[in-house]
């Protein structure tokens, strides 16, 4: 891996031929026949239009598709609530907001159509007011033929020709990372909105947290985002871990000083506002960053920020995260909670296909009773690979209760967030088992207030901030394997 500085500069127009077409139209499978119809209305008003036919649900990006959309002129999306759940079309979406914004407007290549009533599965909030809300064919034609006159250059020519360096013992994308596209694209929002202040008044400038369980998928996704994303940080990216420190300030400030210096050569330092030691940088604009600050200790918040030896100048981006939310009120939060369902059984298919269609039955249960949560999954999956003939998903999930190594493997991480729990919180995940619930209500609440020596409410708000419960509307989930693991505990008040 190179530490490199060095810059790779977006190709120039006469680095790539002439534009091949006007349109990539990029659509879900499930939308085939109404992207037919409009490449044909397109291609008639002599729009030169790539149409690819062959939409697969999980998918990613294939080279022929890459080259097609490199070598267009703008990218049309049928913005479906099936299209922000494709691989393929959120691939081809990243590669156009990523032209873009190297030539500093996200939409500028992107023209959305929006057959839903609302924007609410809209990604990035860019693209809610980059819409088209045209009814008339023919109307709708000529706004999209108009659009794609006003661009000289294909989208390729925006695209640097290799991603930038990575700072960290990172090599790659994660394997077998699936979905999670909302995620993704809320963590670039709440990295870039700042720069939006019109479609956004609540950003808090260059910082982003996320948080979630053991397990959860923390660092996958962000590995993803950092590498997926490249383009959008020139300047490289660096990655600090915490791992191992503790709340302590001055532990805190020396782990990630010491990080630092691993990071980049010396050069002359000053003191910051705060009086936290700062790195000397060029009053030059440098190139965007991104900065992932791993593994934060529990019980560490805000006050981290003040800690963080970031550059002085410079257009750094900011990613923390922790197990705890402890920066939900100070900064915008990515929550990586459980896989959607079709997403977890993908990813239980990557390990190990079900023999039939009870056993893919069994599986889905299987993901269901494990909370969908991802190292549960990866567990399951690595157990039962190259087992066919030897265990089933059906006889796994029969097994499961006497299956002592890989259920010890699936909950040592809610035993972690459980052995830091106050005794309050553990009487609260204990009546949920006891409940056979991990749901409660807000009328269900109120009883417990009722018959509880505490505040259920506060306890409640302890487990969220331990991100071992999420509020939804008026009901509060708890986690399953935290409650899994609970039942297996020691009493309260054993040694």
């Amino acid at each position: 891996m190179t530490t490199s500085e060095q810059v790779v500069s977006p190709r120039g127009p006469n680095d790539l031929p002439e534009p091949r077409y006007d349109v990539f139209l990029s659509f879900a499978g499930t939308d085939r026949s109404i992207g037919r119809r409009l490449a044909d209305n397109l291609s008639t008003s002599g729009v030169r239009v790539f149409f690819d036919e062959k939409i697969e649900l999980f998918s990613g990006i294939t080279e022929s598709i890459r080259e097609a959309l490199s070598e267009s002129k703008t990218l049309l999306a049928y913005y479906s609530t099936d299209y922000s759940e494709r691989a393929a079309c959120q691939h081809e979406l990243m590669l156009a907001i990523l032209a873009g914004e190297q030539e500093g407007d996200p939409c500028g290549r992107i023209m959305v159509l929006n057959p839903e009533p609302d924007t609410d599965h809209l990604r990035p909030v860019q693209l809610a007011d980059a819409k088209f809300a045209i009814a008339d064919d023919d109307e709708l034609v000529r706004a999209i033929a108009k659009r794609a006159a006003a661009v000289g250059t294909p989208i390729g020519s925006a695209l640097p020709d290799s991603p930038p360096s990575w700072h960290a013992q990172r090599v790659g994308p994660v394997r077998r990372f699936l979905g999670r596209y909302r995620e993704l694209w809320d963590l670039h929002t709440a990295l870039h909105v700042a720069e939006f202040p019109l479609i956004d008044e609540t950003a808090c400038g260059a910082f982003a947290a996320v948080s979630g369980l053991p397990g959860a998928g923390k660092t996958a996704l962000v590995t993803t985002y950092a590498w997926r994303f490249a383009a959008a940080y020139p300047g490289g990216v660096r990655w600090l871990s915490l791992k191992g420190a503790t709340a302590e300030p001055g532990e805190l400030r020396r782990r990630l000083e010491t990080a630092l210096i691993d990071l980049d050569p010396p050069r002359p330092r000053l003191l910051g506002r705060t009086g936290v030691v700062r790195t000397r940088r060029s009053a030059r604009a440098s190139p965007r960053c991104l900065w992932v600050v791993d593994d934060i200790p529990a019980g560490v918040g805000p006050e981290l920020l003040e800690a963080l030896p970031l550059p002085e100048f410079g257009r750094t981006r900011v990613i923390l995260i922790s197990e705890d939310d402890e920066f939900r009120d100070d900064l915008p939060v990515v929550r990586v909670g459980p896989l959607p369902p079709g997403d977890a059984a993908a990813l239980l298919d990557a390990y190990r296909v079900p023999d039939d269609d009870e056993d893919s039955n069994a599986r889905d249960e299987l993901a269901a009773h494990l909370g969908h949560h991802a190292a549960s999954l990866v567990t399951v999956g690595k157990h039962l690979c190259d087992r066919h003939g030897l265990a089933s998903y059906r006889t796994f999930a029969d097994d499961l209760a006497i299956t002592g190594s890989v259920a010890g493997a699936i909950l040592a991480p809610a035993r972690g967030v459980l052995d830091r729990m106050t005794p309050d919180e553990r009487l609260i995940v204990l009546l949920a088992d006891r409940l056979s619930t991990t749901t409660f209500s807000a009328a269900s609440v109120t009883g417990l207030n009722d018959l509880a020596p505490f505040d259920v409410g506060a306890t409640l708000k302890l487990l969220r901030d331990r991100s071992a419960a999420v509020r939804v509307g008026t009901d509060w989930h708890l986690d399953p394997n935290v409650v899994r693991a609970a039942r297996k505990a020691p009493p309260l008040g054993a040694n």
